[in-house]
């Protein structure tokens, strides 16, 4: 094979593998954002629309006791205006959910929601139209078994939502090490393969090229030498 294809193949592999290097890094950059973006726009959303709906349900789990306690309307306003906030957020949850199990879990969620809800507005009819403390407590029975269910059900959708963020975060921090890695091990491989080829360069090439310029110079000076010694005989 001639000096210069070979030249040509060697510096090719080096620049070739670079250019993998590269390229794996870059795939990896890409794979790292983009399960940065789905933290971004699915998990995260996910997650604060759950959180979002337990804090409504523990604001009418309140309003609860305190209109059960007082007797006072506008507990019972307050419960009504967290009940849409708390539906506001579950159809949040329901449109960032990414797996069929998210899903599930939030109309399972959203389900006992609205069972407990039938039924705490049940206990306050029966409430405000009795004076009885038997009645009373009758009513307020069946909301508050429906209401450890719902709360149930939500603390695994928040369960989902936590777990889905952890396992993304593990994604992007083990994606970030592994461009790390390979760039850190095959920029010194690439610094090895090119000490080697510049060897084989200097030993191949650039050392025979040296030695026919040495020996192109003595030749040259063999002309000078002859016709300084015959100025010489002749004077």
């Amino acid at each position: 094979m001639p000096i210069g294809v070979q030249v040509a193949v060697a510096i090719g592999s080096l620049v070739a593998m670079v250019a993998v290097c590269i390229l794996v890094a870059v795939l990896l950059i890409v794979g790292l954002k983009e399960d940065q973006a789905q933290i971004t726009t699915r998990e995260v959303p996910y997650a604060s629309a759950i959180a979002a709906a337990a804090l409504s349900a523990k604001g009418i789990a309140n309003d609860e006791r305190g209109f059960l306690l007082t007797r006072d309307p506008k507990f019972i306003d307050e419960l009504e205006r967290r009940m849409g906030s708390a539906r506001v957020a579950f159809d949040a949850a329901a449109d960032a959910a990414d797996t069929d199990e998210q899903r599930q879990a939030v109309a399972d969620a959203r389900s006992g929601f609205e069972q407990w809800v039938r039924a705490l507005r049940s206990e306050l009819a029966t409430f405000q139209a009795s004076t009885r403390r038997i009645e009373t407590e009758a009513a307020i029975a069946p909301a508050r078994e429906l209401r450890k269910t719902y709360e149930s059900s939500l603390a695994k959708a928040d369960a989902q939502a936590t777990s889905a963020i952890q396992s993304r975060e593990t994604s992007v921090s083990d994606a970030a090490s592994r461009s790390v890695i390979i760039l850190l091990a095959c920029l010194p491989i690439a610094l090895v393969i090119g000490c080697a080829i510049a060897f084989w360069i200097v030993r191949t090439i650039l050392r025979p090229v040296h030695g026919l310029l040495m020996l192109f110079g003595e030749v040259a000076d063999i002309p000078a030498a002859a016709a300084q010694g015959t100025s010489r005989r002749s004077e």
